[in-house]
């Protein structure tokens, strides 16, 4: 006893062997009743597949994982005189094709054991092993259970195959629809006590503490208000709606008590089968949402329009989020507050990065000296028009002008370089900067300065000479006359188009939500850039990955980070510049080179590479004679180059625009034939 107390504990506790249990129990159970909540995938089985099933687990628990072979008198031990010999046959025929004794391997049963950081040794994972097993049989037991008239009644949901006390109420009433078995238990109560059924008591059964009959789609809007709140996210909420309606919408918008992780991976499947283009409406509402989901009469995916896994990843991210803030209340487990019932981080595909097939493609240099040879850069006739040559040329400067630019010569992000103010440029000292640092301009609640994606984010930015050599500094003062500059106190954005009194009026849609306004990186995106590189690829078609994503705003961060990879340059000053954490103890703890060295000779030695490996794209822009700037509302928009509409036929190619238009022509015509 002195040994195994210095030793630590050895053996499991009965709370480790339940917890093993539960965890082969849910496992084996979503598998034996996957014809109920995915009947487009699996066949019904048969009451006797059940009862075969359970009878095999329980042999290959009498037998190490490894064993080659198991004996007859395993067999006769886990089957009863009333079996018939196609019963038993059946049973053989399981143990040699689909149960083995390796289906629960001690890898299996080590993986298990650290979940629940219980200790590992030869005793706790033999009884690991028998633990997982133990909840299998009993899931297949169980399964036999799922044709009785007060699931029926229920729903018929699985899930309620997960509530202990339920299943005892079960099997103490043998009354079941069709010819079921009765459940094979010791404990069922002898046919003469069984009471007949009369009207449903309206008593919800469910694996959560406090059952709540609310549907899913009551709670998304609450409940994300409160994660927004909590964890500070951006005023727009509309993508996550989209995605927690989606996810009512598959499941059935059940009462909270309904859900079980089976709907995880329904709506897993669901979703890697329709189309990544395809447009959902609003639940309840329109589109494809507008009526209960079938996926029959849906479009299925095809190779050319197959859903991103990633995509899946961020929508069971999402949807994590809400079960964390549900399992407080709505969805906490009757087994334990610790227990997270719907974890939709189980089911996040792993995806491996393929270098041959990259997720983002980079600029080149060559169709960025196409992007910056457009009228924009070098002479216009003004709003709406940037992208066009006439008789009035004139270059006029905004976010559309400078921030891609600032793009290629920084490798800072949208949001970052649309959200700059004036304060954040020095340059008045030795090697001209900027700053990339939270500010009010991008404050999400207008109390605390706000922006950075991460701490890392935070940066000092030496200022490349060919931005110095286009105007940057006078452009900047500019902005600060126009808005009566006065101090580093005053916040004045360096793009203040973007962000507009008028753009911030909130905009209501259907289900009364507040939706965010388009401000910064995004009204920049929808003004300006769409345009900018709508024209660019139709001159030279832009650089795409095998899935047809082509290079965007985000992939000059791309192009930055190859142009700094070459061989000579440290990782950790690429670091710097792109504002990525540092990896190792060392760098992240130690390295502190500013304060070592001083901060003008760090700032020269991220200067020097960006002089060295950043290739000058914009040797054929001329600098122009003065700032000019367009009235506040016209600025950063661009409209659309000659021949061509962005808003309707964004980065396609001529062909496609003539195919397009040809395929509009049709479906007009087709309206107006008499039916």
């Amino acid at each position: 006893m002195g040994m195994e107390i210095l030793g630590g504990r050895r053996t499991l506790s009965l709370d480790d062997r339940e917890s093993l249990f539960r965890r082969g129990l849910k496992e084996e159970l979503a598998r034996a009743t996957e014809h109920i909540t995915a009947p487009h995938s699996a066949d019904r089985p048969s009451p006797i597949q059940h009862k075969v099933l359970a009878a095999a687990y329980r042999a290959i628990a009498r037998i190490p994982a490894d064993a080659s072979s198991i004996d007859a008198a395993v067999l006769d031990a886990v089957v009863t005189p009333d079996w018939s010999d196609e019963e038993r046959r059946l049973l053989r025929r399981a143990l040699e094709l689909i149960v083995t004794p390796a289906c629960v391997s001690p890898t299996t049963a080590i993986e298990a054991l650290a979940e629940i950081d219980a200790p590992t040794n030869e005793g706790t994972i033999k009884d690991a092993r028998a633990q997982i097993l133990r909840g299998y049989v009993e899931a297949q037991d169980r399964a036999e259970l799922i044709n009785h008239q007060l699931i029926q009644a229920r729903g018929g949901s699985p899930q309620w195959l997960l509530d202990d006390i339920f299943v005892a109420e079960l099997r103490q009433n043998a009354v079941r629809y069709g010819d079921v078995p009765a459940a094979r238990t010791a404990a069922a109560a002898p046919a003469s006590t069984t009471v007949p059924l009369g009207p449903v008591e309206p008593v919800v059964h469910s694996i959560y503490l406090t059952p709540s009959t609310m549907r899913f789609s009551e709670i998304i809007g609450p409940t994300l208000q409160s994660l927004k709140d909590k964890n500070k996210w951006k005023d727009d909420l509309r993508q996550r709606t989209a995605i927690a309606e989606r996810f009512a919408w598959i499941t059935g918008d059940k009462p909270l008590c309904d859900y079980s992780e089976a709907d995880i991976e329904a709506y897993v499947k669901a979703m890697r089968l329709m189309p990544a283009d395809m447009r959902y409406g609003r639940l309840g509402q329109s589109g494809h949402m507008a009526v209960p989901y079938n996926p029959a009469k849906l479009p299925r995916a095809t190779a050319e329009n197959q859903r991103d896994e990633r995509s899946i990843n961020r929508d069971l991210s999402t949807l994590h989020s809400m079960s964390t803030q549900l399992a407080k209340k709505e969805w906490r487990s009757r087994f334990g507050k610790n227990v997270i019932e719907m974890d939709f981080k189980e089911r996040m595909i792993a995806i491996e990065d393929d270098p041959g097939d990259p997720k983002r493609m980079p600029w080149t240099p060559e169709h960025l000296r196409v992007m910056f040879s457009l009228p924009l850069w070098n002479g216009s006739e003004g709003a709406l028009a940037r992208l066009k040559t006439g008789t009035h040329l004139q270059v006029y400067q905004d976010a559309a002008y400078w921030a891609p630019l600032l793009a290629i010569y920084t490798g800072m992000s949208r949001e970052e370089i649309c959200g700059l103010e004036v304060v954040d440029f020095v340059f008045d000292c030795e090697v001209p900067f900027l700053l990339v640092q939270a500010n009010m301009t991008r404050s999400q609640d207008g109390v605390t300065p706000g922006g950075l994606k991460r701490k890392s984010r935070h940066r000092v930015m030496p200022i490349h000479p060919e931005l110095l050599r286009l105007g940057l500094e006078a452009y900047v003062e500019r902005i600060a006359e126009e808005a009566g500059y006065h101090g580093p106190e005053q916040i004045i954005p360096i793009f203040p188009e973007l962000y507009r009194d008028d753009a911030k009026r909130v905009r209501v849609v259907p289900k009364e939500e507040l939706v965010a306004p388009e401000l910064g990186g995004k009204r920049f995106y929808k003004r300006a850039w769409m345009g900018i590189v709508d024209v660019t690829h139709s001159i030279m078609p832009l650089p795409e990955t095998r899935s047809g994503k082509k290079a965007d705003f985000h992939s000059t961060r791309t192009y930055t980070q190859s142009m700094l990879a070459s061989p000579e340059v440290s990782q950790t000053l690429i670091d710097r510049i792109m504002g990525h954490a540092a990896k190792g103890t060392g760098p992240r703890k130690y390295n502190r080179r500013a304060l070592a060295v001083g901060e003008v000779k760090a700032l020269k030695e991220l200067l020097d590479l960006l002089i060295k490996e950043m290739p000058v794209v914009t040797e054929n822009v001329q600098r122009a004679q003065s700032v000019n700037l367009l009235h506040l509302k016209q600025r950063s928009r661009v409209g659309s180059a000659p021949g061509r509409d962005v808003n309707r036929y964004f980065l396609l190619s001529p062909s496609e625009i003539q195919t397009r238009k040809e395929q509009n022509a049709l479906e007009k015509a087709a309206t107006k034939l008499p039916h």
